[in-house]
């Protein structure tokens, strides 16, 4: 299994595109910070689409990971986005 350790989710389809890494772990996003129900993240740039901010994706067999993280950035507020420390295990297959 080869992992890649990338700060910023967005850079997971040019990962995909240029390595033959299975997973991706992310941060930055902060899982959307702010999150309006049924619409998704309040950060301008992602508002109403369900980008890699927080889950498990996929994308042509590789996966990536985003984190939500324990901190917030801008304004200290969470709205439907509490904070997550992840525990993640891989095992050899």
């Amino acid at each position: 299994m080869a992992l890649a350790l990338v700060h910023e989710p967005d850079y997971f389809p040019t990962m995909v595109r240029i390595t033959r890494a299975d997973l991706q772990l992310s941060g930055h996003s902060h899982g959307g910070q702010v999150r309006f129900p049924a619409l998704g993240p309040a950060d301008p740039a992602a508002f109403g689409v369900e980008s890699t901010t927080r889950g498990l994706y996929e994308l042509s067999g590789s996966f990536v990971y985003t984190g939500r993280g324990l901190g917030m950035v801008g304004l200290p507020l969470r709205f439907d986005c509490p904070p997550e420390l992840s525990e993640i295990t891989l095992e050899a297959a």
